[in-house]
């Protein structure tokens, strides 16, 4: 075997996702693995000046929506400058795959197509439920909790690796606790996480993080809380509450731990930002319900001027606050709504409910992950208008929290990227830097890296990302996107 490197990289600053302190090395690329940490001297084909810069295990997004892109945007070149190597998708109850019919054959599509980072899928349990129920609000029946448990284990054998709920959106909605229960049991057979978008993320937050821990000991699987966040501004300020709750669960042996974005600001439909209530069009055109369902959005007291809508169709409402455009046509903010909602047109909103105090607080917490709830995007793509996360999260965590407020440390923030999600997953070969492992890696100069993304102007690339390695092939080189799709699907 030739002694010939295919690529060594060389004096950089290791920070190898274990949690040890960072330390300077040369770290040798063979094929899709890593094959020597030390001095190099062999010869390489390719050889990476890293002075001054940081080498770290690639990122690991715990929670993305990629697979509802993938097949336009292959290339998720938005991920990979990120320094993002590998995603975990099908979350929130959503697998693009299981809803077409099979969620191997949908693998196998985009493994011959090619895909721009590694993929890891979660089976969705709003899709089980929906083939087995639709959208009926009611109990399943022991016959059909057997069909729901079977097409778990058939997601699972081909390829998933646990399963997500979306608890706050239909069909979702309508899983009592103990259906959850039954159906997560399949997991503690066939391993996997159970991964959820809470039932509330506001004020039910407490009952709904009870009910996620409560399937994580009685189904005795390990329990992933999605996007976790304090919406709405009388509910600022629990974070601490809520992380002590965490605690005591893992304290009493349940596998529960959370991801986090860093931003104060999500986006969702408008039918959904105003949950729990839900009005479709034939009831808003119905004149008592109408005044009924104005009548509870009044007594909710909203945050309108919180909620922001982004782009609607080539309407001048873009970029305004409901609040403001309520005022400006001389209605409430309640009726501006259901107008909107009357049409039954989708609505897109960004929701600035988040207190940067609680991010903190979740970004800082041990057992936190970081998870952009983003996908795969082109630079440019005017027709829609999407979430900054989807561009700058990783950066935003390690330019923002680390350098400039000072949060976390380089190595603590390395940490929630990389191994512990990785552990998560049962990974044991990604998300380290070790001999052996795969060769997912990302270099970027510390002092530089920040994002750049914003709210207006959501499609621009992150600054100080140099370069990402994907199973042994450079995709980003000098910052400059490569164009090779060198991902897979790890089942």
């Amino acid at each position: 075997m030739s002694n010939i490197l295919d690529i060594a990289i060389l004096n950089g600053t290791v920070i190898d996702g274990t949690g040890r302190e960072r330390y300077i090395c040369d770290i040798g690329i063979k094929g899709n693995k890593i094959v020597k940490i030390g001095k190099i001297e062999e010869p390489a084909l390719v050889s990476i000046s890293a002075d001054g810069l940081v080498v770290a295990p690639g990122f690991i997004d715990i929670h993305s929506h990629s697979d509802l892109s993938v097949r336009e945007f292959p290339d998720m070149e938005n991920i990979l400058r990120q320094g993002v190597t590998t995603q975990v998708v099908g979350n929130c109850g959503i697998n693009i795959g299981m809803a077409e019919g099979n969620l191997g054959r949908f693998i196998d599509e985009i493994q011959r197509k090619g895909i721009g980072t590694n993929l890891i899928f979660l089976a969705g349990q709003g899709v089980i439920r929906s083939k087995v129920l639709g959208n009926e609000r009611r109990k399943p029946t022991e016959e059909e909790i057997s069909k729901m448990r079977s097409l778990l284990e058939s997601a699972l054998d081909e390829g998933a690796r646990g399963l997500s709920a979306g608890l706050e959106y239909e069909p979702g909605i309508f899983s009592s606790t103990e259906e959850l229960i039954e159906l997560a049991k399949v997991l503690n057979r066939k391993g996997g996480i159970y991964a959820t978008h809470l039932r509330s993320e506001g004020d039910h937050l407490e009952s709904a993080i009870e009910e996620a821990i409560e399937i994580g000991r009685s189904a005795e699987i390990p329990v992933q809380i999605s996007h976790l966040k304090i919406e709405r501004r009388k509910n600022w300020g629990r974070s601490e509450k809520i992380i002590e709750m965490i605690e005591s669960a893992r304290a009493s042996g349940i596998d529960v731990s959370y991801d986090v974005y860093p931003y104060t600001a999500y986006m969702t439909r408008l039918n959904i930002a105003i949950m729990p209530f839900s009005f479709s069009p034939t009831d808003l055109s119905n004149s008592q319900k109408y005044r009924e369902a104005l009548e509870k959005l009044r007594d909710s007291h909203i945050d309108w001027d919180l909620i922001y809508i982004p782009k609607y169709g080539s309407s001048r409402i873009n970029g305004h606050s409901i609040l403001e455009l309520a005022r400006e046509r001389g209605l409430s903010p309640e009726e501006f709504t259901l107008e909107l909602l009357k049409r039954g047109e989708p609505v897109r909103v960004i929701s600035f409910q988040m207190d940067e105090e609680d991010v903190k607080s979740f970004i800082k917490y041990k057992y936190s992950f970081i998870g952009s709830d983003g996908s795969g995007y082109k630079r440019r793509n005017e027709e829609d208008r999407t979430h900054p996360r989807s561009f700058g999260t990783f950066p935003r965590v390690l330019g923002r929290y680390v350098r400039e407020l000072k949060v976390l440390s380089l190595e603590e923030a390395i940490l929630k990227m990389t191994s512990y999600p990785a552990k998560k997953l049962g990974l044991i070969d990604r998300g380290i830097i070790k001999e052996g492992a795969y060769a997912d890696i990302t270099i970027f100069d510390p002092e530089k890296i920040i994002d750049r993304a914003t709210y207006e102007d959501p499609f621009q690339y992150p600054e100080g990302i140099e370069y990402v390695i994907l199973n042994g092939h450079i995709v980003i080189e000098r910052g400059v996107y490569k164009g090779k799709r060198a991902g897979t699907v790890i089942r």
